[in-house]
């Protein structure tokens, strides 16, 4: 279990540290205070801070963070304007309004936009959304060491900060398998839990919150909630949120996703066939390919193929096996979570149907207008 101590990079207070500068103020959007909190919190150990440009070169160069630690997505700090900053001064950081933390300043520089959009999204094209994001961005980035505010820690009972510190929690994670989601549970989902459940004891539903979520995470708590009660492979499940932006880096950002639950202590990660991508600027499986060459980790990850759903029988199974009597005579779809969410999304309700267990799909169909109002990160900072 790596999450630091609590008097290293958590602090009660401004007033503790008298110099830092009083006039100028960083701002964070989303994705930064995430990022504040990971780095803070150990969750991104052992990167401590905002990536500086060394940082930068080596991850994109070598992804290596040191000379033992593989490390994939730069995580950077952006300046919204071109204020006048110094080196190894503390400055304020700021989101929705409240003072959130500290940085300790050891670098500012610009980036090669189309170098960094390559190398971390395999894209130079604006149609990806990252990219897009970088190359409207001011090009000016800060480094430096990160303090987070204790009273700005998310009040959130799902967080799983805030469960690790229930010592059954802690162990239940230590021998669990991990699945990271961002939708409700479809069919797939549910094929590939039963098949981890069938081979490990214990299965953690670990829930990824951020500014692109377009369904109320709580919500999608929920509704594993009620699978726990209806379906008895579901009953010794649990459930947990982290806070991650969502990069659409394909094998990049699945690695970062692997080193953090590898930091909390899963013993086991699942990764699918096109995890964490975006449209088509990766390839099948290539999420699975990037740990054979990069340095291993304590957590193991466990590779499974895609799953697809027979529309005559509504059998699922594993692409390229014989798991239905009429799969030579029917096409196999791919069930695929944008579309579900798409279907919820226009309320095409005949469609979704065939892809949700129908606990899921009757708890959605009546409770939609109430899933589509989330209200982000902002509810959690008191």
């Amino acid at each position: 279990m790596m999450v630091i101590k609590k008097d290293d990079q958590l602090i009660s207070s401004i007033a503790n540290f008298p110099n830092v500068e009083k006039k100028t103020v960083i701002n964070l959007d989303t994705n930064e205070f995430i990022n504040l909190i990971n780095l803070s919190l150990g969750f991104y150990n052992p990167i401590r801070g905002f990536c500086n440009l060394n940082d930068l070169k080596k991850i994109l160069n070598k992804k290596k963070i040191d000379k033992r630690n593989s490390w994939t997505i730069p995580i950077l700090l952006n300046l919204k304007s071109n204020k006048k900053l110094s080196k190894k001064k503390f400055y304020k950081l700021k989101y929705n309004r409240n003072i959130v933390g500290l940085i300790k300043t050891n670098d500012l520089f610009k980036i090669d936009r189309k170098i960094f959009s390559k190398k971390v999204f395999n894209t130079t094209s604006k149609l990806h959304p990252y990219v897009k994001f970088l190359y409207n961005c001011n090009n000016y980035f800060l480094g430096g060491k990160v303090f987070l505010l204790q009273n700005a820690i998310p009040k959130d009972q799902y967080f799983i900060y805030n469960q690790i510190r229930n010592k059954g929690n802690l162990n239940f994670f230590k021998k669990s398998v991990v699945f990271s989601t961002r939708n409700f549970c479809h069919l797939g989902h549910q094929f590939l839990h039963e098949f981890i459940i069938k081979n490990n004891k214990n299965l953690t539903i670990c829930i990824i919150e951020n500014e692109g979520n377009k369904f109320d995470p709580n919500e999608i708590v929920k509704s594993y909630k009620i699978l726990k009660k209806n379906i008895p492979i579901y009953k010794n499940i649990l459930v947990t949120k982290i806070y991650l932006p969502s990069f659409y880096a394909g094998p990049n950002e699945a690695y970062l996703q692997a080193k953090y639950f590898n930091n909390v202590g899963f013993k086991k990660f699942i990764i699918g066939r096109n995890h964490a991508g975006f449209k088509n600027f990766f390839k099948k499986y290539e999420s699975q390919k990037i740990f054979k060459r990069l340095s291993r980790l304590k957590i193991k990850i466990i590779k499974t193929k895609e799953p697809l759903i027979c529309f005559s029988c509504l059998n699922v199974g594993f692409e390229n096996s014989k798991f239905c009597r009429c799969q030579k005579l029917t096409k196999l779809l791919t069930i695929d979570g944008k579309n579900v969410k798409n279907l919820l999304i226009n309320k095409n309700f005949l469609k979704v149907k065939k892809y949700l267990n129908p606990y899921i799909f009757n708890y959605l169909k009546k409770n939609l207008n109430k899933i589509r109002k989330f209200k982000g990160l902002n509810y959690y900072i008191k």
